[in-house]
C-alpha cells in the first residue's frame, strides 16, 4: 500500500513482543543496544523531550515517569540512557526530528555528558538493596561496600548518605530505577526483615543527593501511581513528574500518540508523500463526512486527522485507545503496537484503510488474536463466539446472502469491536457501521440499508438500544423469532398456513357483530382444487347456517369468469347464488406463497408460543400481528358475485366485479351496501314474487330458489339473507302487490285506502317465521284474499245454519235470516279464507277437493266450539261457506258479538229491526 513497510520485528508469521527491557541476558534490552538503533525506532514525544530536558545540564531536581504499564514508561526511560550515556547520537536524532517536524526548538535541547548511566528494571528482582546495584554497577562501589563492611560495630543497616557521595565524587552517575513501586511493594517488612523500611530510607538519601547535588547525581524512577509509599519520598523533594495521564493538549497529545504509533509500526511512513494519501482516502474521508454529518468547520482538522493516521482510520484509532483498551486490562501502548501491526499484516495490503470492519471474526490473524490476548477478557471471547455464529445463522437463513449482504463478515466484525467498548458509545449506529465498510468507492444507501435489516433481523445476537445496535451475550427475541420465522423446515406441517388464515378471517370478519351476520371463509392455497377438506368442518358448506358466506381467494383469478364459473359448478351443490367472492388487489401474489406475510403469521405465532419465556415476546407478538393485520386490511378491494349461470358451459358464467372503498372488518357491510345499491334490481325482485304469489307458491321455496342461480341465461337475483328478503316480500304486500296467508292463521294485505308505511308498520311484526314453518306461509293475488283494503273479492253465496240444525246447501237460503225472517242477499256471513298463507303449506282451492256439509242445532258457544273439536275442525283447516245464525238479540249483545269478531276476515250483516213507527 503505497510502498508502507512493517518493521522488521513485527513481519514475522509470529509477532514478536512489545515490551521493552532495559536490559536482558541475551544483550538485546533498550540499553543493551546501539543508541541509534535504539533512537532509530523512538518518536520523539512531547513527554519524551521533556524528560531529556529534565535530565539535561543545570537540572537540579529528581525525575518520577508515572503511568500504568504499556504506556511507554520503559521506552522513555531506555531513550533518557541514551540520552546521557551517548550525547552524540542523541543530538543527531535530536536534529533529525527538528528538521523532519520544521521545530528547530528541538535540536537546541541541552544534553548533559561524562556520567556513568546505571539502569535497572526492579522487577526482574535481580537486586534485595539498592545499594547492592551501586556498589555492583558502579566502579568504585567494590571500594565503597568494602568501607561499610569493615566499620564492624559501627556499621549501619544502610549505607550512609557520606559513604554514597564519596562514591559518586568518585564518579558522577545517572540512576535509572524502572519499575521501582513494582520493586518496593513485594519488599517485606517484619521487625526481623524490615526491608522496606530500609529501602524507604535510602531512596530518601538518593533523593537529598540528587536535589543537592545534581552534577554528582541524576536520579530517575518509574511508578505506576503517585500515590504509592513508593514515591512519597521522591515526591518531598519537588522532583519533576512525567505523567502519562495528565492533563494537557489534548490535540497535541493525541498527535504526539498518532505519529509515535505509526513510527513504531513502520519503517517509511513519514516518507510516504501526504498528497498519495490523500488521493487513496479521498472516497472514505467523503463518505465519512456525509454519513457522520461533520461540520464544514470540522472537516479541515479532520481531514489533517486521516491523512496523519494512514494506514489506520482515526476513528479506529479512537475507538481502540478511548473505547476498548481503556476497558480492560490492556497494557495499553504495548498492545496498542500488536494490534495494529496484527492488523495490518492481515489486511493492509488489500484496502486502501483500515477501519474496525477489518477485525474479521473468520480471521485470528486480522487483529482479533492479539486483542483478544491483550484484553484477557472472556466476555469479549463469548461474544466474539456468539458474533462468529451470527454469522453462521445468517448464512443459513439467507440462501442469497452472497448478494443481498456482501459485506456480512465486515459488519459483524465491526459491531463486535464496537460493541466490547463501555460507556454510553458501546454499538454503533448504522451510519457508523456504513462507514467502517467504506473503502475505495461509496455504498449505495439503499443498498446497505437492506444489507444491514437482513442482517440483523438473521442474528441472534444483536440487540437494539435506541438507535444503536449492540452485540450482546445474550440472545435478542426479536431476532431469534424472525430467524425461526424464516426457517421453513419448523413448518412444515403447515401451521403458519393455518395462522395466516386464520388472521384473514379475524381482520375481514372483525367482531361479533360481522360475525353474526357474515360467515368468512378464507380458501386455501389448494382453493382451486380442494378447497373444503382442509377447513373445520363447521366452514364447510353442508354446515353453513343463514349467515351470509363472503369467500376469501388468496390469489387473484387468472380467467375469473370462467375459472369462478367452474368453481361454483365443482365445489358447491347448493345456495350457488348465495356467495361473495372477496378478491385481492391486481398483481398480488397467493397469499399462502408470500413469503413476507407467511414469515410474520409465523413470528406472531410462535410470538404466542413463547410469550411465557419474556415479556419481550408478549411485545413482539402484538407488534407481528398488528403489521401483519395492517397488509392485510389493505389486500383487498373487490368482491365478485353471480351475475349469469350456464350449469352446462360454466365458462360461460358472468359475474359482477365490485371495487370496495373499505379496509378489513368494513368490508362485509361494504359488500352489502354494493349489492343493495348497485347490484340488486327491485322490479326484477318483484316480478318473481308477484309470478310466485299468481302461483301460490310458499316463501320457503321462493326463498330457497332465490339461492341459487336462474336457469336459462336470466340475471341472478342478488341474495341479501334471509331476512332482508322476506322484508321486501312484506314490503310488496304492504304496497298490495301480493297477500299472504299465514299458515292459515291470519291473512296479510293492505288494506282500502291504507298507504304502504301504515301497512308496513302494521304487517311487519307478524313476520317472524323461520325455517320449516316458511313452507307454511303461502304467497297469493291480492283479489284471492278477502280484505278490507286493496282489491275486494266477490263474495260467495252464504250457507245458512238452519234452526233445525240442518244445512242449506249453495245459493241463498229461504230460512230467516241472523234474527229471524229471510236473509238479504248479503247476509253476515264469514268468508271463506284463502288456501295456503305466509307460512302455510301448498295453497288448496276450496273447489279442489269435495266439502262435507255439518250444522249443529242452536246452543251455547261453548258447546259449539266442543262441537268443532268433535268435527275434526283445527286452527289450519279450511272450512267454507260459513254462517252463524241468531235468532234473536239486543242491540248491545250485537255489537258485543261484532267487537269479537276475529281481525283480517270480512263480514256480511243483515237484521230484521223492530218498527217503532
Amino acid at each position: 500500500m503505497l510502498g508502507l513497510t512493517l518493521r522488521e520485528e513485527f513481519r514475522g508469521k509470529r509477532l514478536k513482543g512489545t515490551a521493552i527491557e532495559l536490559s536482558n541476558d541475551t544483550n538485546t534490552g533498550a540499553t543493551q543496544v546501539a543508541a541509534q538503533e535504539f533512537l532509530g525506532i523512538t518518536y520523539p514525544t512531547h513527554d519524551l523531550l521533556k524528560g531529556i530536558e529534565a535530565v539535561g545540564p543545570n537540572q537540579g531536581r529528581p525525575l518520577a515517569v508515572i503511568g500504568e504499564r504499556g504506556l511507554g514508561k520503559s521506552h522513555l526511560m531506555a531513550a533518557l540512557y541514551h540520552a546521557v550515556n551517548d550525547p552524540a547520537s542523541t543530538q543527531a536524532w535530536l536534529d533529525y526530528w527538528a528538521n523532519n517536524l520544521g521545530e528547530p526548538s528541538i535540536g537546541k535541547i541541552a544534553l548533559r555528558s561524562g556520567m556513568l548511566v546505571i539502569g535497572e528494571s526492579l522487577h526482574r528482582q535481580r537486586y534485595k538493596f539498592l545499594w547492592d546495584l551501586l556498589f555492583e554497577r558502579h566502579p568504585y562501589g567494590p571500594f565503597i561496600k568494602g568501607k561499610w563492611d569493615g566499620m564492624g560495630s559501627a556499621k549501619t543497616d544502610i549505607p550512609s548518605d557520606k559513604l554514597i557521595l564519596e562514591l559518586l565524587q568518585h564518579t558522577p552517575t545517572m540512576l535509572l530505577l524502572d519499575e521501582f513501586q513494582t520493586w518496593y511493594d513485594g519488599l517485606t517488612n517484619t521487625k526481623q526483615y524490615p526491608w522496606k523500611n530500609w529501602a524507604f530510607n535510602f531512596i530518601q538519601i538518593l533523593s537529598e543527593i540528587a536535589k543537592e547535588h545534581p552534577d554528582l547525581l541524576v536520579l530517575v524512577i518509574s511508578v505506576r501511581n503517585g500515590s504509592s509509599d513508593a514515591y512519597q519520598q521522591v515526591h518531598r523533594v519537588n522532583p519533576i513528574a512525567i505523567d502519562f495521564k495528565a492533563g494537557g493538549n489534548a490535540e497535541r497529545i493525541q498527535q504526539d500518540r498518532r505519529r509515535m504509533l505509526l513510527h513504531r509500526l513502520f519503517d517509511n511512513r513519514l516518507q510516504v508523500p501526504s498528497t498519495n494519501v490523500e488521493s487513496l482516502l479521498a472516497p472514505h474521508i467523503t463518505e465519512c463526512f456525509r454519513l457522520l454529518d461533520v461540520s464544514p468547520s470540522e472537516q479541515d482538522r479532520k481531514h489533517k486527522e486521516f491523512i496523519e493516521s494512514w494506514p489506520f482510520a482515526p476513528h479506529l484509532l479512537r475507538l481502540l485507545e478511548e473505547q476498548v483498551l481503556i476497558a480492560t486490562d490492556a497494557q495499553e501502548t504495548r498492545d496498542m503496537i500488536r494490534i495494529l501491526a496484527s492488523l495490518y499484516k492481515s489486511r493492509g495490503d488489500d484496502v486502501p484503510i483500515l477501519t474496525a470492519a477489518d477485525f474479521r471474526l473468520d480471521d485470528e490473524a486480522s487483529g482479533i488474536g492479539a486483542l483478544l490476548d491483550s484484553v484477557s477478557n472472556e466476555h469479549h471471547r463469548k461474544l466474539r463466539a456468539k458474533a462468529q455464529q451470527n454469522i453462521i445463522s445468517v448464512t443459513e437463513a439467507v440462501p442469497s446472502h452472497a448478494s443481498l449482504a456482501p459485506h456480512l463478515p465486515e459488519v459483524l466484525g465491526a459491531l463486535w469491536l464496537r460493541s466490547i467498548a463501555v460507556g454510553n458509545l458501546v454499538g454503533a449506529e448504522p451510519a457508523t457501521l456504513q462507514v467502517d465498510i467504506t473503502r475505495g468507492k461509496a455504498i449505495d444507501d439503499n443498498a446497505f440499508q437492506v444489507e444491514l435489516a437482513t442482517i440483523v433481523e438473521n442474528s441472534f445476537n444483536i440487540h437494539q438500544d435506541g438507535l444503536r445496535l449492540v452485540f450482546k451475550e445474550e440472545e435478542n427475541p426479536q431476532a431469534k423469532l424472525i430467524a425461526c420465522a424464516r426457517n421453513d423446515k419448523l413448518f412444515s406441517d403447515g401451521s403458519d398456513l393455518v395462522q395466516l388464515a386464520k388472521e384473514v378471517r379475524y381482520v375481514i370478519g372483525g367482531g361479533d357483530e360481522v360475525a353474526k351476520a357474515f360467515r368468512v371463509i378464507a380458501l386455501p392455497v389448494t382453493w382451486l382444487t380442494d378447497p373444503w377438506s382442509t377447513l373445520d368442518e363447521s366452514e364447510q358448506p353442508d354446515h353453513w347456517d343463514d349467515r351470509l358466506p363472503i369467500l376469501v381467494l388468496p390469489e387473484e383469478p387468472d380467467k375469473l369468469n370462467e375459472r369462478l364459473g367452474h368453481w361454483i359448478k365443482d365445489h358447491l351443490q347448493k345456495r350457488r347464488n348465495t356467495i361473495r367472492f372477496l378478491l385481492p388487489r391486481n398483481g398480488s401474489s397467493n397469499a399462502f406463497q408470500d413469503r413476507d406475510l407467511l414469515i410474520l403469521a409465523r413470528a406472531e405465532m410462535k410470538a404466542l408460543e413463547w410469550s411465557s419465556q419474556s415479556p419481550e415476546y408478549k411485545k413482539l407478538h402484538t407488534k407481528y400481528q398488528g403489521e401483519l393485520r395492517d397488509i392485510l386490511k389493505k389486500r383487498y378491494d373487490r368482491f365478485a358475485v353471480l351475475h349469469r349461470w350456464n350449469f352446462m358451459d360454466p365458462s360461460q358464467c358472468e359475474f359482477s366485479v365490485e371495487s370496495l372503498q373499505k379496509q378489513g372488518a368494513q368490508i362485509p357491510e361494504a359488500i352489502e351496501e354494493s349489492m343493495v345499491n348497485d347490484l340488486f334490481v327491485p322490479e326484477d325482485f318483484e316480478l318473481v314474487a308477484m309470478e310466485a304469489a299468481a302461483n301460490s307458491t310458499s316463501v320457503g321455496k321462493l326463498l330457497g330458489e332465490l339461492q341459487e342461480p336462474r336457469p336459462a341465461g336470466k340475471d341472478c337475483i342478488p341474495w341479501l339473507g334471509e331476512t332482508s328478503m322476506k322484508e321486501r316480500i312484506l314490503r310488496l304486500c304492504a304496497r298490495g302487490k301480493i297477500a299472504i296467508n299465514l299458515r292459515g292463521l291470519e291473512y296479510l294485505q293492505a288494506q282500502p285506502g291504507e298507504d304502504e308505511e301504515t301497512a308496513w308498520k302494521r304487517l311487519r311484526p307478524k313476520l317472524s317465521f323461520t325455517g320449516q314453518h316458511l313452507k307454511e306461509v303461502i304467497l297469493l293475488e291480492p283479489s284471492a284474499v278477502p280484505t278490507t283494503g286493496g282489491t275486494a273479492p266477490a263474495a260467495p253465496p252464504p250457507t245458512a245454519v238452519q234452526p233445525n240444525g240442518a244445512a242449506a246447501g249453495g245459493g241463498t237460503s229461504s230460512q230467516p235470516g241472523l234474527f229471524g225472517g229471510s236473509p238479504p242477499t248479503g247476509g253476515f256471513t264469514t268468508p271463506p279464507p284463502a288456501d295456503g298463507g305466509i307460512f302455510g303449506g301448498a295453497p288448496e282451492s276450496p273447489s279442489s277437493k269435495p266439502h262435507v256439509s255439518l250444522n249443529n242445532p242452536a246452543t251455547s258457544p261453548l258447546n259449539l266450539i266442543g262441537k268443532l273439536e268433535g268435527w275434526g275442525v283445527g286452527p289450519a283447516t279450511q272450512v267454507a261457506e260459513v254462517t252463524i245464525k241468531v235468532s234473536s238479540a239486543t242491540g248491545a249483545q250485537l255489537k258485543e258479538l261484532l267487537k269479537k269478531l276475529p281481525d283480517g276476515m270480512i263480514f256480511e250483516l243483515s237484521l230484521e229491526k223492530e218498527d217503532n213507527g
